[in-house]
């Protein structure tokens, strides 16, 4: 899932040492490994964690991280995206997309196909 400037230790931190690797001015993007499971962490620009999704394998996951839980869409779990949500790709890297979808019903994070 990351493809560079992955850290080791910092998860879950509001303000982690690591590279942020956001394609959104917006938000931030920080990228972990531990045994052999990678993580993308996305806070907002005051470091409040928005969301933790993990990747082992073929296989993605939310963490019940931040203050309020974060819809996320999965590949093997698919919500429903409002016709009218604006699209912000968050992350790219070779193998994935993270991406938010706004809407007035709040955001819904996504794992998708570059």
């Amino acid at each position: 899932m990351a493809s560079a400037a992955v850290s080791t230790e910092g998860l879950g931190e509001t303000h982690p040492a690591a590279a942020d690797i956001s394609a959104d001015p917006a938000l931030q993007v920080y990228a972990f490994q531990r045994d052999g499971v990678v993580y993308l962490q996305v806070n907002d620009l005051a470091g409040q964690v928005k969301v933790i999704i993990g990747n082992a394998g073929d296989a993605y996951f939310a963490l019940p991280a931040g203050k309020s839980a974060a819809r996320v869409s999965l590949p093997g779990q698919r919500l429903t995206v409002p016709g009218a949500a604006r699209r912000f790709e968050v992350y790219r890297a070779q193998d994935v997309v993270l991406v938010r979808y706004a809407s007035s019903d709040g955001d819904i994070w996504s794992i998708e196909a570059p």
